[in-house]
């Protein structure tokens, strides 16, 4: 075998393990967030970072229907079509309750400690509790200690987030994180991204 079709070989198997990728994550999307559309700017700037070796976390801030849950979905789509062969978890404070209620779900909780990037989405939608607080705190501190970025998507602001996680989790989202926020009419209610 030549060297052009070793070449040719291997980019024709990485095409088709991010062509099978892409359709699992396709397959699993909630047809919510398949509408098409890009990345926003800081967004993809994150990303661009990320791949290039930082691990700030990335904070989604803004009022309800802003497309902040559509674009932690389209990160990870893009992400796979960059030809990213890593894990990304989506979980929302909901799911995490019910990770963290007896019996614990050590398995579920394991999954988005060692994802390689964990998001929190809808933080502060409903009450959180201490002890989900405390449970979404040790899985902050257990990326940030390893080097994996946490994503939030939210409606609260930075300070409320800070009374949510306390002081020491805040601190270590906030190590090197990019802030986006998101303003604008509830798209659900007819108005458009």
């Amino acid at each position: 075998m030549t060297t052009t079709d070793h070449s040719a070989w291997l980019a024709e198997a990485q095409a088709e393990a991010v062509a099978f990728r892409l359709k699992a994550f396709l397959n699993r999307r909630p047809a919510a967030f398949a509408e098409p559309g890009e990345l926003r700017s800081d967004i993809h700037a994150w990303m661009d970072r990320y791949l290039a070796g930082h691990h700030g976390s990335l904070i989604l801030t803004g009022e309800i229907g802003t497309t902040k849950t559509w674009h932690l979905w389209k990160l990870q789509e893009t992400l796979i079509r960059r030809g990213w062969r890593g894990q990304f978890r989506i979980a929302t404070t909901y799911d995490i309750k019910l990770a963290t209620d007896r019996p614990v779900d050590h398995e579920r909780l394991a999954s988005w400690r060692d994802a390689d990037l964990y998001a929190i989405d809808d933080l502060g939608a409903r009450a959180v509790n201490d002890w989900t607080a405390d449970a979404i705190s040790e899985l902050i501190d257990a990326r940030w200690q390893n080097r994996r970025p946490t994503l939030i998507a939210t409606n609260l602001t930075i300070p409320e987030i800070r009374t949510v996680l306390g002081d020491r989790a805040a601190s270590r989202i906030g190590d090197g994180a990019t802030v986006a926020n998101f303003t604008g009419a509830d798209r659900r209610k007819g108005n458009t991204k």
